[in-house]
Formats: C-alpha cells, sequence, structure tokens
C-alpha cells in the first residue's frame, strides 16, 4: 500500500518559493516507483506533497462550468495560499459553497505546481478538507509554524557554514539532530545551486512580522501610542461594517480625530499581516470578525 504523505506546516512564503523535486534526485526504491507521490521542495529543503494550513479565507470565487470549481485565496502573515477544489474533492467543494467570507479556515490538501511554459510557475493547493475554525486556533497555527521554520533556518544555515556537501553534508546535518527527511532535502537544495540567503533573511523577517501581529495590542501597553492603537482598531470595527471601508477615508478618519498617520498604517499593517482585516479589493480594507 502506499504511503499517504504526512501534511506539513509551510507558510505561504516559503510554499510558493517550491519547486518540484525531481525524481532523479530522490533515493533508488522512490525513484523506480511509478506510483510515488509528485513531491516539492522549499528553497531551505522542506520536502512536501501534502500540506496543513490554517489563515483567513479573504476571497472565494466559483469558476467552473459544466462541473463546480472553487477557487480561495486564505492568508497567513508572511502571503497567501491559492486553493482550488472540484468536483473530486466533494468534502471541500461542500465546505466552500456554504462558508462565508471572511472567516478563519484550517484546511488539509495536496500541493500542486503548474509550469506552462520555462520560468512561468504558479504554485496552489488541491483542497482535501476545511473547516472553520476560531483566532485562537489559528494563532496557535502561526506560533507552531515559526517555530518549525525557524528550526528549518537554522538547520539550512549551519549546513551553508559547514562548507560540506552531498553525503558528507547529510551525515553532518543528522549528527546535528537533524531529520532524516530535512537532512536530505538541504542536501539536494545546496547541490542544486539554490543557495536563498536572501530569501532566508526574508522569510526570517516575515515571521518575526507575524508573531508580533498576533498581540500586537499587547505592545507598547502603557502611554498615549497604546491608547492610539486601540483607538484606531475600534475606529476600525466601527467604519468597516459588513462591506469594508475605503483606506483613504479611514485614514482621514482616524487623522481628523488625532491619530497620527504613521500609527494608523502601523495598526493597519499589523491587522493585515495577522489576517485580522483583509482587502476584498484594492483599496478597501474590511475587519475580519
Amino acid at each position: 500500500m502506499l504511503k499517504r504523505e504526512v501534511a506539513k506546516r509551510v507558510f505561504a512564503k516559503e510554499f510558493e518559493a517550491c519547486r518540484e523535486l525531481e525524481k532523479s534526485t530522490r533515493s533508488a526504491s522512490e525513484a523506480a516507483d511509478s506510483k510515488s507521490p509528485n513531491l516539492l521542495i522549499s528553497p531551505l529543503g522542506l520536502i512536501l506533497n501534502r500540506v496543513f494550513i490554517v489563515g483567513v479565507l479573504t476571497e472565494l470565487d466559483s469558476i467552473g462550468t459544466q462541473n463546480e470549481m472553487w477557487k480561495a485565496r486564505i492568508v497567513d502573515p508572511t502571503g497567501a495560499f491559492t486553493v482550488y477544489a472540484g468536483q473530486f474533492q466533494p468534502d471541500a467543494s461542500i465546505f466552500f459553497s456554504t462558508v462565508q467570507v471572511p472567516a478563519f479556515i484550517a484546511l488539509t490538501g495536496k500541493a500542486r505546481i503548474y509550469e506552462p511554459e520555462p520560468g512561468s510557475i504558479f504554485i496552489s493547493v488541491r483542497a482535501e478538507e476545511a473547516n472553520v475554525v476560531d483566532e485562537e486556533i489559528r494563532n496557535r497555527w502561526v506560533v507552531d509554524t515559526a517555530e518549525q521554520a525557524v528550526d528549518r533556518l537554522e538547520a539550512f544555515s549551519d549546513a551553508l557554514a559547514s562548507g560540506y556537501r552531498g553525503e558528507t553534508l547529510r551525515e553532518y546535518l543528522l549528527e546535528r539532530g537533524v531529520s532524516e527527511e530535512l537532512a536530505e532535502g538541504i542536501s539536494i537544495a545546496i547541490e542544486k545551486e539554490r543557495v536563498p540567503q536572501v530569501f532566508a533573511k526574508q522569510l526570517r523577517a516575515s515571521i518575526r512580522q507575524g508573531l508580533r501581529t498576533l498581540n500586537f495590542e499587547a505592545e507598547d501597553t502603557t502611554g498615549a501610542k497604546a491608547d492610539q492603537k486601540e483607538f484606531v482598531l475600534e475606529l476600525l470595527r466601527e467604519m468597516s461594517g459588513g462591506k469594508g471601508i475605503d483606506y483613504a477615508a479611514f485614514v482621514d478618519a482616524a487623522v481628523s480625530r488625532g491619530i497620527p498617520e504613521e500609527v494608523v498604517e502601523e495598526v493597519v499593517r499589523s491587522l493585515l499581516a495577522g489576517g485580522q482585516c483583509y482587502e476584498p479589493r484594492i483599496g478597501i480594507i474590511r475587519f475580519v470578525g
């Protein structure tokens, strides 16, 4: 029986940078197995076929013609996943036909990569199962996913600093306590000359920002700035309503009440990154909740 791949936790930013793992780079038994799943590999060496993601459903469209097909956008603190569900994913399709946007959702699905022409790559998730969750579960997923991503970043940095390559690098990482799969993935990523120092730096920054947004109201808990942030948050709740509000109009309204524009922008950026508000259309912001 073919082993079912474990669904991996991964941020959108790392997921979007994945590429197909060529069968020639896998173990001999895997490469020879015609039924082995299509695998992707991230710049940090994460190998995946299925993913488990939790975020804010901000867009949902029925794009089917003869057969029902749904396209969804799910946002996490680092970016967004593009998700599809069709007739061969009945549970997910039923879910998308009834869920209301926006909503915090947890979703399991298979990673898909499509390259219509060289250099043009589209990464998406084919949904298997999805459920509505609450903000606390989303926050827990962000923390757990951040911990795993940081572990990969540290292992990858250690691998680069070691100067080892190939089997020697894999053995070195195993001795350092890195899992066998990640050690293999890092070895492959470096062998393919995918050495993403810039990407790693950007991902670290995205993770730090994402973790800050989970509890931005707790920051600066004393003084006028904390009061200003709380006021901006309440004003957005009040003005956005069910349809959202023009961003420029919201900034003007907050500034007219004595809130510095930079504070307004900081709060909105934090809310967008944390999935607590989103843009249903360009220039329109809507509070989730």
